[in-house]
Parts: C-alpha cells; structure tokens; sequence
C-alpha cells in the first residue's frame, strides 16, 4: 500500500505504473516482431522488458490484453495521422482523399512491429474483432469528410470500407516487399481507386 502513495526520486506511484506499463506495450511489439502474436506470452513480455510478472499483472490482466492496448494504441496512432488529413481544406475530394490515404499509409508503416501486430490479428478473436470496429470507424470519417456522397447510402459505406481496409491489406503486401511499387506510387494507386468508386455512386 505504501509503494502506492509514496513518490520515489520525485516520480509518483502512479507515474511509475504507467512507466512500466509503457515498457511493457513496447516489449509486447518488440516480442510480436521477432516472433509474431502466438509467440507473446506474460513471460515473454517481462522477460523482453526485464521486468517480473507481478508488474504485467498490476497493469494486464493476460496476454489477450496487452495486445488489445497495444492494437488500439496502433489505431489511436493512426486516428491521430488520419484526423487532420481528413478535416483540412482541399480544393477537391481527389485532394482530401489523397492526402488520407497518405496520411494512414505513413501511419500503418511508422512502425513495423505494430504493422505486423495489426497485420496478425485476424489470427485472434479479441484482436480482430477490435480490428473490425476500428474499421467501421475510419469508414465513417472517410464519410463525414473525404467523399462527397450520400452518407446514408449503404453502397458508400462498402466504399469508405473498402478503401480502409484495402488500404491497410496492400500495405501489408507493400511493407512485406511484395509490391514494387515507391510510395507516392502506392498512395496514387489507392486514392485512385477510392476516387473512382465514389464517382461511380454518383453517376449510378
């Protein structure tokens, strides 16, 4: 109970907490990267941030945990690239889409190790199913801002969908060096595509 009020070197218990907790999401990357999510464990964890497991415990409940905070702190990352990209003046919607796409395309490759976080997490239910509302989510922002169609109409949300989702799949393929393409390149191909889909409701 002391350790819990008590500063230590000027830095308070709570401070601490969320110091260890820190670590441990970037161990929980760093063990993701080197062996993927089936091979992050408690142990794995705190050994990779040489910490013991009673600190996992004060801040993660299992496994299962710590790689949701470390998927949403993944999206939270994203949210925060895409935002301003979305809400800036443009002089077009090929504009604003465009830079959207480059926006979350420097976004998902920040960070390799979260790239292959996100990538994995169709491999877990608890991960793909945040992975799905995160999704449902950037869709309803490329809505609200980038595309000029009606909001209500079932066929743009399929399209700001697909342009999340497709974006975030070739990115795997792009990150991984199955693509050769630069990324200006990528960004184009994408934008174009989304472009072109959300034309296509307007004249239907």
């Amino acid at each position: 109970m002391a350790d819990s009020v008590r500063p230590y070197r000027g830095v308070s218990a709570d401070q601490r907490r969320a110091l260890r907790r820190t670590q441990l999401l970037e161990a929980c990357l760093d063990v993701v990267a080197e062996a993927g999510v089936a091979g992050v464990t408690a142990e794995a964890v705190c050994a990779r941030a040489g910490l013991s497991k009673r600190y996992f415990y004060e801040s993660f409940a299992d496994r299962e945990t710590v790689l949701v905070a470390a998927l949403d702190a993944f999206f939270d990352a994203a949210r925060a690239a895409v935002t301003p990209a979305l809400s800036g003046p443009a002089a077009t919607t090929g504009e604003r889409l465009t830079r959207t796409v480059a926006a979350l395309v420097r976004a998902v490759s920040a960070d390799q190790r979260a790239a292959r976080l996100y990538v994995e997490s169709s491999r877990d239910p608890a991960l793909e199913q945040r992975r799905n509302a995160a999704y449902d989510e950037f869709a309803e922002l490329i809505l609200g801002y980038a595309l000029e169609v009606e909001p209500t109409d079932p066929r743009a949300r399929v399209v700001a969908l697909l342009i999340v989702s497709g974006t975030t799949e070739v990115m795997a393929r792009w990150l991984a060096g199955d693509l050769d393409l630069d990324e200006a390149a990528l960004v184009r191909t994408i934008a174009g595509i989304g472009l072109a889909s959300a034309e296509s409701l307007k004249r239907a």
